[in-house]
């Protein structure tokens, strides 16, 4: 009897079974072998079938012709002893295993060199085989999330449970259910991380807002949410539930955050209406200039309003801009620089500017008062006129002719500045000289120059109306300056000749 094999396969049994607890199940059907008491290294084929490739039902025995999760374990046990037997035990196993296979009905496919036994061990191992594959796919899974995304609490428990399922995948004595277990605690781990990256995201974002663009209270609020979202990243032992509502405060913050109103544009343009009103009161009809005022007055309402919300100053800056736009909301008082009795002043013009000897001032009545020699005043050439002839071309040609010469014959966007600049030197003017001006302009196919000056006038205007830049120009202040000028002394001239006529 060789009881040094015995003792060998003995040992093996008992090694397996103290190192997988699960394995009782073979000790106990070892125990009734008693290979100790055998010759040889051998366990009889019936009693190998019986123990291992079969599952007891009652009190009979079902041959294992299919492997699935209840009856690979079986297989597996009895292989173990299987691999310990003699070359001949196993060959008698194998034989005996193979009737039986065919006599429960079962057939090999086409093609298949395995014995009966080959075959259900290689399921068993196939079922093992899939388990740690799903094991190792959840473990590559859970090994390419990123640290930096969870809390360290919650990451170090989860790396728990991946170095145990390395260990699993690598063991050979690795049960079907180990590995099932292990998937599912691996799992459980995996969902029990508490995910920070959105959190994480959110906060590096929210470094971009700058306290100055922001309401005092928005701002506030938003600060507040901000640094207890810094808080929650920092604990490493933050629960799923203190971060997702860090994160929905801060959410609401930024969604509450009020920028400060801009009212630099709406300023700037009701500076310029004023500036409108105080340079063109004096020319706008009393209509206008009220409408005017209290649009303004509506925008300063809204500069001065502490709520005021950027969508009111755009509104209010908006509706200005129309109102400016809209000519017919300026209305303007009628500017003439024209004599209403050109002929007579003309007359009286001449005897006071022609130097007369006494006699000529008595016979001067007889000359008024024939009406023959009145046309003749008016309409011949006389020395006057030719006296004043170089007053009125040097008048022409200074405001009222283009660089290439030609006369004006009318106001544009080109010459309406230039025209408008000769009204000093028009206000210095003789009523002679005056008239020399309008009979050459006249003469060359233009208009008289108070026509000229009317177009001038209102081309300016609506320049102004249209841009409202540069509204007090020095031009246009000049103007006015000499239509009063020029109102006062007509009235002193025509009082002065009133008096002389007394």
């Amino acid at each position: 009897m060789n009881k040094a094999k015995v003792y060998c396969v003995a040992s093996a049994v008992a090694v397996c079974v103290a190192s997988n607890p699960s394995v009782d199940v073979l000790a106990k059907h070892l125990q009734p072998v008693k290979l100790e008491e055998k010759s040889q290294q051998t366990i009889s084929a019936e009693e190998f079938i019986k123990n291992y490739l079969s599952i007891k039902d009652n009190d009979t025995y079902k041959l294992i012709t299919k492997v699935n999760e209840t009856n690979y374990l079986n297989v597996l046990k009895g292989n173990q002893l299987f691999n310990n037997l003699t070359s001949e035990n196993q060959n008698e196993i194998k034989a005996a295993y193979e009737t039986a296979y065919v006599n429960a009905g079962m057939k090999k496919q086409d093609g298949c060199t395995l014995s009966a036994y080959e075959i259900v061990v290689d399921e068993a191992n196939t079922i093992i085989a899939n388990a740690k594959s799903a094991l190792a796919v959840s473990v590559k899974e859970v090994k390419s999330l990123d640290a930096k995304n969870f809390t360290a609490s919650s990451y170090e428990s989860l790396k728990v449970w991946l170095d145990n399922a390395d260990y699993l995948i690598a063991s050979s004595e690795t049960t079907l259910d180990q590995l099932s277990l292990q998937q599912a605690d691996l799992e459980n781990a995996k969902d029990a991380l508490v995910d920070i990256s959105d959190l994480k995201t959110l906060t590096d974002q929210a470094r971009d807002y700058k306290k100055d663009d922001y309401s005092k209270e928005s701002y506030s609020a938003y600060e507040d949410a901000y640094k207890k979202a810094l808080s929650v990243l920092k604990n490493s032992s933050s629960t799923k539930d203190e971060v997702n509502q860090a994160q929905n405060a801060l959410k609401k913050a930024i969604a509450g955050l009020i920028k400060k109103v801009d009212f630099s544009a709406l300023k700037e343009k009701v500076e310029e209406g004023y500036d409108f009103l105080n340079t063109d009161k004096d020319m706008l009809t009393e209509t206008s200039y009220n409408n005017l005022n209290k649009e303004l007055d509506v925008c300063v309402a809204v500069l001065k309003n502490e709520s005021s919300t950027q969508e009111d100053v755009d509104q209010a800056l908006k509706q200005l801009d129309t109102y400016f736009n809209n000519k017919d909301n300026f209305e303007y008082k009628t500017a003439t620089l024209e004599l209403k009795d050109e002929t007579k002043t003309v007359k009286e013009n001449v005897t006071i500017d022609t130097p007369l000897k006494k006699e000529d001032v008595q016979e001067q009545p007889k000359v008024v008062t024939t009406p023959e020699i009145t046309k003749e005043v008016v309409t011949a050439p006389v020395t006057t006129n030719q006296l004043t002839s170089t007053v009125a071309e040097s008048f022409i040609k200074t405001y009222l002719t283009s660089s290439s010469g030609n006369v004006y014959a009318m106001a544009n966007s080109y010459n309406y500045q230039k025209i408008l600049s000769g009204m000093t030197s028009w206000m210095r003017l003789s009523a002679a000289d005056r008239s020399a001006v309008n009979v050459e302009l006249v003469s060359k196919g233009s208009k008289k120059y108070p026509e000229l000056v009317k177009e001038a006038q209102t081309f300016s205007m609506n320049t102004k109306k249209s841009g409202l830049i540069n509204t007090s120009t020095n031009t246009n202040a000049t103007l006015y300056t000499w239509l009063c000028a020029m109102s006062l002394g007509m009235l002193t001239f025509v009082i002065k000749r009133l008096r002389k006529q007394d």
